[in-house]
């Protein structure tokens, strides 16, 4: 008999650290970031393999969820090659207002449709520079930031100014890519949204019903 005083402790990190930890929650996290070959999403296996290694090899390594989340709101490069950039192939609507409709629905756990237009309009600014172009290689496509696309929201001629899903305001330059400003207040210490969607969402895949139920409609 094991009579150490820190034998459940121990057990469950040896339990946390099976490979059956990470290949178990990398199926919860692939159902949720639509790691899926098929129809609608058609990532192709190539991608999705390398997409769902990524996740499973996070968890395994005990990445924090807020590195995590902001690897994929601001990755570029190569969907076979940059594994979570595939979280922006992965969506059915590829287009700004599409885009953050999903990043909210995801990390935010809230359905930005029920916005005033004006405040869904700030949100999809952040992801206005997100471009898709393909490549030589079969079903390869680059994700990229595209400065061009923030010439429009210039407001002088070195800064544009964005505004948060919390009023918050930022000004940018137009070199820079907008996702790494929304990530960056998205995963801040005290984000009235962040920490609360994931908690809420982890509670409802171990117990089949969130703290608050929708977990997608916080």
């Amino acid at each position: 008999m094991d009579r150490n005083p820190d034998k459940r402790s121990r057990w469950i990190d040896r339990l946390l650290e099976r490979d059956e930890f990470a290949e178990y929650w990398a199926l919860k996290w692939c159902d949720l970031l639509r790691v899926k070959a098929e129809f609608p999403i058609n990532l192709w296996p190539n991608a999705v393999q390398a997409y769902h290694r990524w996740i499973r090899d996070c968890l395994r390594e005990n990445r924090p969820y807020d590195r995590f989340v902001r690897d994929m709101l601001t990755a570029s490069g190569s969907n076979f090659r940059v594994p979570p950039v595939n979280f922006y192939r992965a969506l059915q609507y590829r287009e700004p207002a599409g885009i953050a409709q999903t990043v909210a629905l995801t990390f935010m756990g809230t359905r930005i449709e029920k916005w005033p237009q004006t405040r869904q309009s700030d949100l999809t600014a952040f992801f206005s520079a997100v471009q898709f172009k393909k490549t030589t290689e079969w079903k390869e496509e680059i994700v990229f930031f595209d400065p061009s696309k923030t010439q429009a929201a210039l407001s002088s001629r070195l800064q544009w100014t964005a505004k948060f899903p919390d009023g918050a305001t930022i000004a940018l330059s137009p070199d820079r890519d907008p996702r790494e400003a929304f990530a960056d207040w998205l995963i801040a210490l005290g984000n009235p949204w962040f920490a609360r969607n994931i908690v809420n969402r982890i509670w409802c895949w171990l117990l089949g019903r969130g703290i608050i139920h929708e977990p997608d409609d916080l």
